[in-house]
């Protein structure tokens, strides 16, 4: 597995931890912290898609993993009116 891939892989490992705890608490530093975490992660996705190593089928799912995320995280957004 690529580097790059194996770095985003971890950095979605990263941020459903950080909107886990975003979900179950009403903190604004930690719902901050798992949009940074979230962010990361979607600069690492451009970084495998222009490197091409898009095969892999762990990346896949943790593209997919990482979008659910980013849902969970929009919905956390609406409930706290962050």
């Amino acid at each position: 597995m690529e580097n790059v891939t194996f770095q985003f892989i971890r950095s979605v490992d990263e941020a459903e931890k950080a909107v886990i705890e975003s979900q179950g608490n009403d903190d604004l530093e930690r719902f901050q912290y798992a949009q940074n975490i979230l962010l990361l992660a979607k600069e690492q996705l451009r970084e495998v898609e222009n490197s091409g190593e898009t095969e892999n089928k762990d990346f896949h799912r943790a593209k997919e993993r990482l979008r659910r995320l980013e849902e969970t995280q929009h919905a956390i957004e609406g409930t706290n009116k962050y």
